[in-house]
């Protein structure tokens, strides 16, 4: 829809001229322009976001199965070889040996493991400088005091813990020392969900946990 800029009045799409005052209608006022010079009646879609490749892994997958979270351990320094692959799946938590090609350890999402995070623990990842040179660090006590600060110094915690995976009161499999232990727990109790899991049956007592006698 176009008006015209002197007298207001409503402009066919196909006119060149104000039917009303006779005023010239310039080819760019008959495209309506939205901020940025683009129009507001473009049709632009959304680009769509590029699927998240699966994991350098040797893991032996089913059909249908996808890795949610994933770790290795290896060896070596320059040529690093993977020797143990940990991982989180959507139906699955297992630890599988690499070297032997074997599942060592592992339990099925369906089996409502009970995840538990312990020795949890924080480490101060720090960035930047830090470090006061002085004169006589170089031999060159001559000169005083004088010291040059080797600039600020940040830093941020990182937490790490321990994830067990337990059934019937005992542990499954464990990843040690994981870099947030919290997040790999609600991950595994999101899927729990997925599959309907409503917590804990009535009867069942969990460790640690009491059940009140009922009120009589």
């Amino acid at each position: 829809m176009v008006f015209c800029s002197k007298c207001g009045a409503r402009i066919p799409d196909e006119d060149r001229t104000c039917p009303k005052c006779g005023a010239a209608i310039s080819v760019n006022s008959l495209a309506p322009q939205a901020a940025g010079g683009q129009s507001i009646d473009k049709i632009i879609s959304e680009t769509p976001v590029e699927e998240q490749k699966q994991v350098n892994s040797v893991l032996p997958l089913v059909d249908g199965e996808n890795i949610l979270w994933h770790r290795e351990s290896t060896r070596g320094l320059i040529h690093k070889e993977v020797t143990m692959e940990e991982a989180v799946t959507n139906k699955r938590c297992l630890k599988y040996d690499v070297e032997n090609k074997q599942v060592v350890a592992q339990i099925g999402i369906n089996h409502w493991p009970e995840v538990v995070v312990m020795n949890m623990h924080r480490v101060n990842d720090s960035i930047g400088g830090g470090v006061f040179l002085t004169p006589r660090m170089f031999g060159l006590p001559s000169l005083g005091g004088l010291g040059l600060y080797g600039g600020p110094r940040r830093g941020y915690l990182k937490v790490f813990g321990d994830v067990s995976f337990m059934n019937e009161g005992k542990s499954v499999l464990t990843f040690e020392n994981v870099k947030d232990p919290q997040g790999v727990k609600q991950l595994v109790e999101a899927l729990k969900r997925q599959q309907g899991f409503r917590g804990p049956w009535p009867g069942r007592q969990w460790p640690g946990r009491r059940l009140r006698p009922q009120q009589p």
